[in-house]
């Protein structure tokens, strides 16, 4: 077995972030470029990368163990962590989230259920944790590959 040694270093302290978003591979880059520099963590942060992201917190009527699961999560990060900050992420063209049955949603465009999914997501929050500052966000692209993520209005 190889050993590899590397040039990061246990961070001591504490945070404040929880950031969830899709584990989808085109956008891992993007996601952590954001939240490292536009966002200012600077890898202070807490991290959830699952299938959809933020969808699993959304799952009770459908797939009810992914969000006791994925709230269990949450509520582990911000009782043990201490986080005052969640952050969540979607993006565009979802695979995960294009599996999901149209039924649960009230829209029948992705972007828009996503949107929806996500402020259903702060409400449920609000009520759970009250303590938490729940921020919303959209990734997508443009015609030449550009990745933009882009503030969520609730």
């Amino acid at each position: 077995m190889t050993n590899h040694p590397l040039t990061s270093k246990i961070r001591s302290g504490g945070t404040d972030s929880l950031a969830i978003h899709c584990g989808d591979f085109r956008f891992q880059a993007a996601f952590h470029e954001f939240l490292n520099q536009s966002l200012n963590l600077n890898g202070n942060y807490d991290l959830m990368v699952i299938p959809g992201g933020p969808l699993s917190l959304t799952l009770f009527e459908y797939l009810p163990e992914y969000q006791q699961a994925a709230s269990k999560w949450v509520r582990f990060f911000a009782e043990m962590h201490k986080i005052s900050r969640l952050i969540l992420i979607q993006h565009q063209d979802c695979a995960f989230y294009r599996s999901m049955p149209f039924q649960l949603h009230s829209q029948a465009e992705l972007r828009q259920r996503q949107e929806q999914d996500l402020r259903r997501i702060k409400e449920l929050a609000r009520k759970e944790f009250a303590h938490l500052s729940v921020e919303l966000y959209y990734a997508s692209w443009d015609a030449t590959d550009r990745v933009m993520i882009e503030p969520v209005s609730t």
